[in-house]
């Protein structure tokens, strides 16, 4: 009996009873804005977050790359004005050309400069943004641009590697291009087509620095003669250090091709600096995560996890794939 009154007491409505519900389900509302600010805050410092240390590291040092890259453009158009300058002369003394040679070993030095053990530009002149610049150049005579009456292989010694290329007449062009495509990459260069139908091939610039750019080619007497393999000239697509190293300032197109250089290392420049500006702006943003000083209130690491261990756990789960032995031990190491 006592069992069947509590049940049809249950089952009664009370009005008191619905005002508790409606104060239960105010008390379930939402966290207040500084509890949600302070784990907001907790998220954002930097003890807590060694990913956002890499990544202001890796930003910071790209940036001081491409700072240095700066001056060393303006170094070498410099260097190229005071070649020019001698280069126009009708005749230079002794003292003048001891000036070329010094200007040609400034060039040198400065296309070598490294920082935090990389180059900054590459044998273009190029700032270098990634890890691995390549540097373009054709080969005279090696296109698309042929008949196409019977098969031919041609051979490219290219850096102590060999590049076997097989024109079959029935072949798809694409499919042959993607043939030669992956027969380059298997000696670590790039191919592309320009505009002309040229074989475009990119080598990294560690490669380039170390070649002397002789090319030995053999055919089957359709693009190229029969016989022993003709060294040709690799023609680089951009002005690059070599070609002033190796230049004669007294002979005639010395001028213009000192003014080529000049021209890119110029319009490298004004890239360059559009390209600081927007590097500042996000290297300043990665900062301003890292010094709120609000966060000096909220202490350690270690101090939060005494305090609320729960917060701190959740932190933790934020900030990586799942919490693991390996990362909460490097947090407690921070402090």
């Amino acid at each position: 009996m006592k069992l069947t009154g509590i049940t049809q007491r249950k089952n009664q409505v009370n009005p008191a009873g619905a005002g508790k519900i409606k104060r239960s389900e105010k008390l379930s509302t939402r966290q207040p804005t500084s509890v949600l600010l302070q784990q907001q805050m907790i998220q954002m410092n930097l003890q807590e977050r060694p990913k956002l240390i890499a990544e202001v590291s890796d930003s910071h040092k790209m940036y001081s790359r491409l700072m240095m890259a700066g001056e060393v453009l303006r170094t070498v158009a410099s260097e190229l004005i005071k070649l020019r300058q001698i280069a126009e002369l009708a005749h230079y003394s002794p003292e003048q050309a001891n000036q070329i040679d010094t200007i040609k070993k400034k060039l040198l030095f400065w296309n070598q400069k490294r920082l935090f053990g990389h180059y900054v530009v590459d044998s273009s002149f190029a700032p270098i943004q990634t890890e691995n610049p390549l540097i373009e150049f054709t080969i005279p005579g090696l296109d698309f641009q042929r008949e196409r009456l019977r098969d031919e292989v041609v051979s490219l010694y290219i850096n102590n590697r060999l590049v076997a290329l097989a024109f079959e007449r029935t072949e798809d062009r694409e499919v042959l291009l993607e043939q030669f495509k992956m027969m380059f990459a298997y000696a670590n260069l790039q191919l592309r087509l320009n505009q002309h139908q040229e074989f475009v091939i990119g080598m990294r610039d560690e490669y380039w620095r170390t070649w002397d750019g002789q090319v030995f080619v053999s055919g089957q007497g359709g693009r190229y003669a029969e016989g022993a393999p003709i060294a040709v000239q690799a023609q680089s697509c951009y002005p690059v250090l070599d070609t002033i190293s190796r230049l004669l300032v007294n002979e005639s197109g010395a001028i213009p091709q000192i003014e080529a250089l000049l021209e890119r290392v110029n319009k490298l420049y004004l890239a360059l600096s559009k390209v600081l500006k927007t590097k500042k702006v996000r290297a300043n943003q990665l900062i301003a995560f890292c010094t709120h000083p609000e966060l000096e209130q909220f202490g350690s690491f270690k101090q939060r996890l005494a305090d609320n261990p729960e917060l701190s756990l959740k932190s933790i789960y934020r900030g990586f794939s799942g919490p693991s032995r390996d990362n909460v031990i490097k947090l407690l190491r921070k402090r």
